[in-house]
């Protein structure tokens, strides 16, 4: 009997330990659930504060349309110089700057006037039959960027889009090169096809100048997958890098502040055109005004140009 109490003891022991060490094991995992939660969230964030910084970073300018004139041949120094169109801006991104109510901005064509109009300070402004007294200031501007953007198209590659799903990575790079080699459709022999299962999307490399040309004409191509013909996007394949990334600030050298005119109850026209033609006379120490930005009613931006510092 004695024995059987131990045996059973035992048992009741044991199982007392294997509850414990389950209650453990379920303790632990609540708490790795519990952080993995925690973790994702931070991930969300962190993923959040990203996509806010890119866009802060991002620079958002028009390149503007330029008239390109032909000039001369220039004779390659190998062939691979015809395998790409290339062609670079220099982009400068105007600077903004924040106009009080009460303030104008004036800028001269000529540099010397506008410094003369800020040695004198002070000016006075016939304005609605009062002589109005003005502060001419210099005008300190904010940093900001200009950069070069070089441009490569491609004659021999392309990108392809709307790529259907439903076949492995190497059997659909077989069918897009079959396909694109086809010389009934336009194609020519394929060099290499770069395929991204994800984007659904191609790049492929012909061996022959202007077989890339010849599809790009047509904006999609067909593509032969399972015995259906599917029609895919095609477009240049384009390359794009910054260059000569530089910051600058400064004080503009042709623009001026007038500070003073916080009471002028006109209309903003009336007053840039009077301002305009006081400043416009050599008398009043001034010369050839370019622009007036007047802002009498409510706080305004201006924006400069990097090169000059001449407002837009």
């Amino acid at each position: 009997m004695a024995a059987n109490e131990n045996q059973k003891h035992s048992v009741l022991d044991l199982c007392d330990r294997l509850l414990t060490d389950e209650r453990n094991q379920t303790s632990i995992i609540d708490k790795i659930a519990k952080r993995n939660t925690e973790l994702l969230e931070e991930i969300r964030q962190l993923e959040a504060e990203l996509q806010i910084n890119t866009r802060n970073f991002q620079i958002k300018e028009d390149i503007p349309e330029t008239a390109i004139k032909f000039a001369s041949v220039e004779s390659p120094e190998n062939d691979s110089q015809f395998l790409n169109v290339s062609c670079s801006f220099q982009v400068p991104v105007q600077v903004p700057y924040e106009l009080q109510k009460g303030q104008v901005l004036i800028t001269f064509e000529q540099e010397e006037v506008a410094q003369n109009v800020i040695r004198m300070g002070k000016h006075h402004v016939r304005i609605e039959d009062k002589d109005v007294e003005v502060v001419a200031q210099p005008v300190s501007l904010n940093s900001g960027v200009r950069f070069q953007v070089h441009v490569q198209v491609s004659k021999v590659k392309i990108n392809v889009n709307g790529i259907p799903d439903g076949l492995p990575a190497d059997q659909m790079r077989d069918k897009l090169e079959l396909s694109f080699s086809k010389s009934r459709n336009g194609g020519g022999e394929v060099e290499c096809v770069e395929y991204d299962n994800q984007s659904q999307s191609a790049v492929i490399t012909f061996v022959e100048i202007g077989v890339a040309d010849k599809i790009l004409k047509k904006k999609d191509f067909p593509l032969y997958v399972n015995q259906n013909c599917h029609r895919v996007t095609v477009s240049p394949y384009i390359e794009t890098h910054l260059e000569k990334f530089q910051v600058f600030s400064g004080i503009s050298p042709r623009t001026v502040l007038l500070t003073g005119m916080e009471d002028i109850q006109m209309d903003e026209e009336t007053v840039t055109d009077l301002v305009n033609i006081h400043f416009q006379r050599k008398r009043n120490g001034g010369g050839e005004v370019d622009v007036v930005k007047c802002s009498l009613s409510q706080p305004q931006i201006a924006y400069f140009e990097d090169e000059t510092y001449g407002i837009v």
